[in-house]
C-alpha cells in the first residue's frame, strides 16, 4: 500500500516560514498570499497531528515538533536536489548487470575490463559474482557468465569458447628439480600435484595411456584461481584450462609441462533472460572477442 504524504508546496511554504518567522515574509518569497501560507501549514498540522508554531507578537516561532520536523525536512530537500542534479539535463547511461563467475573473475576478467569498458561506449556495468550453484541469479541480472554444459532450461544462452586441460607447473618447480618442459606423463606424477574438486585426473590420465586412478594431491582447491595461484607459486603442478591459465602463462608463472592435452566439456557460456537478448548483444560480442584473443594459437607462448 502506497503511503500518503503532504503537498510538496506545503512543506516548502513551512520551511521559508520557519527560516523567516513570519508567514508573510514567507509569503512574500514564495509569491503566494498569507492566507495561503496559512492553509498549506494547517493542512500540514493536521496531517502531522499536532502544532508546528506558535504566535508570539507579531513572529511565528517553532514549537518543538516543528523545529525536529524542519531540521530533518531540510535534509530531505536537499536530498531531493541531490537526486534531481545526477539526472536533470544530462544524458544517463545505459547500465547492464553482468553476473561473473568468481574463478573467471579473479583470474581473466578483471585484468580486460578497461578494454572491455572501451567498448562499451555509453554503459556502465555492475558486476556481480553470485554463488554457481544460485540459478534465480540469472532471472536478477542482465547477462551471467558460467561454467556448465549449456543447460539452462528458461534462458537463452551461447557457448563463449570450448578450451583444452593441460598440466601447468611454474619454471621454478622443474629448475628445483632438475628438470626441463616437456615431460613424460610420468615426470609429471613425480611432482607433487595439485586437485580441484570438480575435475579428476583420469580423462588425462587415459588420453595419456596411463593406468586411470586418481593420483594422491598435496592439496585440492574447490577454486580454479586458487589452484592456479598455487601452481604459479611452485606448489605444484595441476589441470587447469586455458582461458584461466592464459594470464599466468604469458607472463611466465606458468608453463604447459606435458604435450598431452584433452578438450573440456564443463565451458564457459553467457547466459541470460529472453527478454534481454538485444539489450546483451554487444556485451556479448565484446567478451568473446576479447575470450578468442586470448586463447587463440598465435597468442599462446
Amino acid at each position: 500500500m502506497l503511503k500518503r504524504y503532504p503537498s510538496i508546496q506545503s512543506m516548502q511554504a513551512f520551511l521559508q516560514a520557519a527560516r523567516a518567522g513570519s508567514f508573510s515574509s514567507a509569503a512574500r518569497q514564495l509569491s503566494l498570499t498569507h492566507s495561503a501560507i496559512s492553509q498549506q501549514i494547517r493542512t500540514l498540522e493536521d496531517f502531522v497531528g499536532q502544532p508546528l508554531f506558535v504566535r508570539e507578537g507579531a513572529r511565528v516561532v517553532l514549537t518543538d515538533a516543528g523545529a525536529l520536523f524542519a531540521n530533518q525536512l531540510a535534509d530531505g530537500f536537499e536530498q531531493i536536489d541531490r537526486a534531481l542534479s545526477f539526472v536533470k539535463e544530462r544524458a544517463v547511461k545505459q547500465s547492464i548487470t553482468l553476473d561473473v563467475d568468481p574463478e573467471l573473475a579473479q583470474s581473466w576478467l578483471v585484468a580486460r575490463l578497461p578494454a572491455l569498458l572501451d567498448g562499451l561506449t555509453g554503459t556502465s556495468l555492475t558486476l556481480l559474482s553470485a554463488p554457481r550453484h544460485d540459478r534465480s541469479a540469472f532471472e536478477r541480472v542482465d547477462l551471467a557468465l558460467r561454467y556448465g554444459y549449456g543447460e539452462w532450461d528458461g534462458f537463452e544462452n551461447a557457448l563463449i569458447c570450448g578450451d583444452r586441460l593441460t598440466v601447468v607447473g611454474s619454471p621454478e618447480l622443474l629448475k628445483a628439480r632438475g628438470l626441463d618442459a616437456p615431460l613424460t606423463p610420468e615426470q609429471v606424477f613425480g611432482l607433487p600435484l595439485l586437485g580441484y574438486t570438480k575435475r579428476s585426473w583420469i580423462p588425462w590420465l587415459d588420453a595419456a595411456g596411463l593406468p586411470p586412478a586418481e593420483p594422491e594431491a598435496i592439496a585440492v582447491f574447490d577454486n580454479a584461481a586458487g589452484l592456479i595461484a598455487a601452481a604459479s607459486a611452485g606448489v605444484g603442478a595441476g589441470l587447469a584450462c586455458g582461458l584461466l591459465a592464459a594470464d599466468a602463462r604469458r607472463d611466465g608463472r606458468l608453463i604447459e609441462l606435458t604435450k598431452v592435452e584433452i578438450p573440456t566439456h564443463y565451458n564457459l557460456y553467457a547466459v541470460w533472460p529472453q527478454d534481454k537478448a538485444a539489450r546483451v548483444a554487444p556485451l556479448v560480442d565484446a567478451i568473446r572477442e576479447l575470450v578468442a584473443r586470448t586463447v587463440s594459437p598465435a597468442d599462446r607462448p
